[in-house]
């Protein structure tokens, strides 16, 4: 009967002790390095500041956080020296002039394929006009450029068998480390997603509509912001995996020099000769061209000028014969009469 009256008191004893255990991990995983959160019926205060009573919530800053995080990087094999080690992107700009051109940029496709790497981007020009106009006899100078990516293991092989396509006019390298802005990444995004994970399990115990939609609105920017993150995370994890190659392939021609020719005595009389003939049948042939081009205003200028002799001249003969009816003192005055009236 003692044994009986006490099984009821042990199996109480250790529910109370099982409910507290939970309840002192549910806090702890709660904290995530911040302040213990406290439960009180309707009212709950934590470290990121909201409560059932007046559905408010205020996201605690993501930035700040302190040396036990780094503890949990360690735990997943990602330590800062291992990152800072690693997290290397190499870009390299160089320009080549080759003779061949058509041959330089098949070898460098081969090469590209050989190596692992893909063209990011590409442009050919075939040095031609911008007119519309073909000309078969202009002169062209094609050029090719792109941006490559290749394993970054590979990195210094491409480079230097890209270098050896023709003449290397230029070359510059860099190389940057993203092994902090990675770090910080990955610290904050396990701190967003602990808090997601938070929003969640509180999501499940809300009762009010309207604080509701605040806690999803909540959720809903904080899981934007995850996304973001992850996103830029992997496009640094591509960058250290295939490095940046920024190629400029420029077609030339080999120069070849004539000799310089000096002319005779005698080649530069008849050169001399030859210029002035030249020339002086050019002036004869635009004075004939002027000639030509004047010839209907002269004839103009002629028909008017005959016009006006044989008016003048009609105008005198009939001056002339009036004359000689009149008499002597009539033809005096008649003089007179025409000396005023010239």
């Amino acid at each position: 009967m003692k044994i009986k009256s006490a099984l009821p008191i042990i199996l109480s004893a250790l529910i109370l002790t099982a409910c507290g255990s939970s309840e002192m991990a549910a806090s702890e995983s709660y904290s995530m390095g911040a302040k213990s959160s406290s439960y009180s019926g309707a009212a709950v205060n934590s470290s990121d500041n909201y409560s059932y009573e007046e559905g408010s919530y205020d996201m605690a800053d993501a930035e700040s956080y302190d040396a036990s995080s780094n503890s949990a990087g360690d735990e997943n094999g990602l330590t800062s020296e291992k990152i800072r080690k690693e997290m290397l992107v190499y870009t390299c700009n160089m320009t080549v002039d080759v003779l061949n051109f058509d041959e330089a940029i098949g070898q460098f496709k081969e090469s590209l394929d050989s190596f692992g790497g893909f063209v990011e981007t590409e442009n050919y020009s075939d040095g031609g006009g911008s007119n519309r106009w073909y000309n078969e006899n202009e002169e062209k100078w094609q050029s090719y450029s792109a941006t490559v990516r290749v394993p970054s293991s590979e990195y210094d092989a491409f480079c230097l068998a890209a270098s050896e396509l023709g003449d290397l006019r230029s070359k510059n390298a860099a190389v940057e480390n993203v092994s902090s802005e990675y770090y910080d990444l990955y610290t904050t995004l396990e701190i967003y997603e602990a808090k997601e994970q938070r929003y969640i399990d509180l999501l499940a115990d809300i009762t009010d509509d309207a604080y509701a939609v605040t806690v999803e609105k909540e959720l809903t920017e904080l899981q934007i912001e995850i996304a973001r993150i992850k996103t830029r995370m992997n496009k640094i994890q591509t960058d250290v995996a295939y490095s940046f190659v920024n190629i400029t392939i420029n077609e030339v021609k080999e120069y070849k020099a004539e000799p310089i020719k000096k002319d005779t005595f005698g080649e530069r009389l008849m050169n001399t000769v030859s210029d002035t003939a030249s020339n002086f049948l050019i002036f004869l042939e635009g004075l004939l061209f002027l000639i030509i081009s004047l010839f209907p205003y002269l004839v103009l200028i002629g028909i008017i000028v005959v016009i006006i002799i044989s008016i003048r001249r009609r105008i005198k003969t009939k001056k002339a014969q009036k004359s000689e009816t009149l008499s002597a003192p009539e033809q005096e005055t008649a003089k007179s009469e025409d000396k005023k009236s010239e």
